[in-house]
This record gives structure tokens, sequence and C-alpha cells, in this order.
């Protein structure tokens, strides 16, 4: 009698954890058609002080070998064109020391304003020297969330939703292995962002009953090249596969991809799943080679907000507070959305909303 009470509770157990896991999945599944969906609707500003020409703006760079660092302010230079602003790139080389050297660079130039792609905590220094000149600051990607930041003096900080990316990133894993995936979760933690999106992914994969997360890896993203090409291998044999392995941006993979190729590692045995958007997570993902999707941020639209937020500052006025949406990079939607560029452009027609908003045409 005791042997079956025992069999029937284990078996109630039993049951009970299936189906939690399978609840996990049909939910990750839902959330997935969201991610992955049409993104048409303009959900930004729908007004905007006019622009005055002549002002001087800096953009810092975290990294101009990075493509979306890069590309921020190639797009704020056209954006900035087209009110007639004066934009200067500089380029922090991927290091503290390199992004303070180029904000005291921007501050000397006298500019009216400066946008960076840097971590504003690692910089508050020359950030407090230029807000004590009056120069407002922008970050993109320079915080852990998006928004105004006063504790770091960015008047505001644009990014999609970090939380929101980890999420998406877990859910795919959780829907594509089943609700049994075996996960490295990888970080820059040097980053706010790069710690908050990780940790989001992290602790979506552990609400999962079946899913594991076997190791949490953070390393600075100035010395991936030296480093990823022997972590990828040594997780493949630590813990076997199938194995996935998240990352917090595109460009930690452009240096796993090529180590897996020279071991002869099966493009199924692993799934590397990244973030950003960049152009050679599009082709990896066209192509089935490693790479299975990406959460995509829209750079372009981000380098376009951002003069506008710059704009607003300079004119005393409050931010937009606009955060666009994540969108997830799959195989089935990989030429949608801008996609056939190898970047997530959406169609919601930004440019020119924002063109609009700034009295300006085309």
């Amino acid at each position: 009698m005791k042997v079956t009470l025992l069999a029937t509770v284990v078996a109630v157990f039993g049951m009970a954890g299936s189906v939690a896991a399978q609840d996990i999945v049909e939910e990750a599944k839902k959330d997935l058609v969201i991610y992955a969906g049409p993104q048409t609707d303009w959900r930004g500003p729908t007004s905007s002080p006019k622009p005055e020409a002549g002002k001087k703006i800096a953009y810092i760079s975290n990294d101009e070998n990075n493509d979306a660092s890069r590309a921020w302010g190639v797009a704020i230079q056209e954006a900035g064109s087209k009110i007639g602003w004066d934009v200067t790139i500089i380029d922090g080389k991927a290091t503290p020391v390199g992004w303070i050297n180029a904000f005291n660079q921007a501050i000397a130039l006298g500019v009216d304003g400066i946008v960076t792609s840097a971590d504003a905590a690692s910089l508050q220094e020359p950030i407090g020297e230029a807000v004590a000149k009056n120069i407002p600051i922008v970050g993109i990607h320079a915080a852990a969330l998006p928004g105004p930041n006063e504790e770091l003096h960015l008047f505001t900080n644009i990014q999609q939703d970090p939380r929101e990316i980890g999420k998406a990133q877990a859910d795919w894993v959780i829907v594509d292995s089943g609700g049994k995936g075996k996960v490295v979760v990888t970080s820059h933690n040097e980053f706010a962002i790069a710690e908050a999106k990780s940790r989001a992914t992290e602790a979506r994969i552990k609400e999962c009953p079946d899913c594991e997360v076997v190791e949490y890896v953070s390393s600075p993203i100035a010395e991936v090249a030296q480093r990823q090409p022997q972590l990828v291998i040594s997780w493949i044999q630590k813990y076997g596969t199938p194995l996935y392995v998240t990352a917090v941006a595109d460009y930690t993979l452009d240096f796993q991809v090529p180590a897996l190729r020279s071991a002869g590692v099966e493009a199924g045995d692993i799934k590397l799943v990244g973030a950003d958007g960049q152009r050679s997570a599009y082709e990896r993902i066209r192509s089935g080679e490693y790479q299975a999707v990406t959460v995509s941020e829209p750079v372009e639209m981000q380098a376009y907000q951002a003069v506008d937020e710059i704009n607003r500052a300079i004119q005393g006025e409050a931010p937009s507070d606009f955060v666009q949406a994540p969108y997830l990079v799959t195989p089935d939607n990989v030429d949608a959305e801008g996609g056939d560029q190898n970047a997530f452009v959406p169609t919601n027609d930004y440019k020119a909303k924002y063109l609009e908003l700034w009295g300006v045409e085309g």
C-alpha cells in the first residue's frame, strides 16, 4: 500500500513538472509571434521643436570596429546634415581610457551636444565636466536601461529594453529546444546594458524546468578575438551537444564561428543566439552557419532619434521617451523589415516622420 501511494505521489509530481514545462514552452511560443512580427506602426514622437542650423555635435563611438557603433555615427551624420548640423565622429577604441580621451577631445572642440555609445558609468568625470559646460549628453546603449538617467547625467539613453532582448533570446531557446535546452549565457559586463540583457536571458531560462544554464560567462569585449575561439570549443568539450550559446552582441560570434568551422563542429550541434543585428549575423542566419537568430536593433532609426533628443535638450524640452520594441530575426523572417539589406530597418517610415517633425524635406 505504501509503495503504491509513493508511486502515485511520484507520478503526480512528475506530471505537474511536465505540465509546467509545457506551459512555459507554449507561453514562449506566443511571445515569439510578437517578437518576430512586423513593426509597421509609428510609435515615436508626434511633435518636436524645430532645430536651429549651425550646431556642432560630437558622436563618441564605443568602438569603430563594431558594426553598430560605426553605423550609428554614419546615420547621425546623415540626420545632422538634414538640419544643417556639423557632426564629428570620435573613436573611443573599446576601452575606458579611449572613451575618456574621446570625451576630452569633444569638450575641447566646444560642441553643442554629445552622443555616445560608450558606457556612461565609466565616464562620469568627463560627462560631469561636459554637463557643467551646458553640453547635453545623449546615450545610445550607454546605460543599463532606456530613458533619462539623472544619476549618470544622461539627458536620455536610446536603446531597446535589454531585459526584453534577453527574454526574447531565452524564449527562442526554450521553444527551439522543446523546453530542454542546455545553455551557455555569455556577456561583457563592463557594459551595464550587457549585464542587464544577459541576466534577463539567464533568469528566463531558469524559469524553464527542464532547461539548464550550464555556465554564465562574462569576458571583456576588447578581448573577444583572443578568448572566444578557445572558449566556444571548451564549452562543447565540457557540456556536450546539442548546446545553445547566447551572446549580448553578434560581434562576439564573429570570433566563435571560425573556430567552430575549423574544429569541424556540425551546425546543428551548437546554436548561437545573438543580439544587435549586424550584417554578419544576417548572413549567418540566412546560410544556416551556426547562428540561428539575433535580436536586431534599429541602428539607423536610433541615430535619428539621437539627433532629435539632442535637439530637444539644446532647446530646453523634455526627452521623447520613445523606446522601440525588440525584433527577433529568424530564418523565416531574415529578409523582412530591412533584412534584405542585412539590417533591421522598421517599416514605420521613421526617416520621413523625423524630417516632418523637424520641418525639413528629405
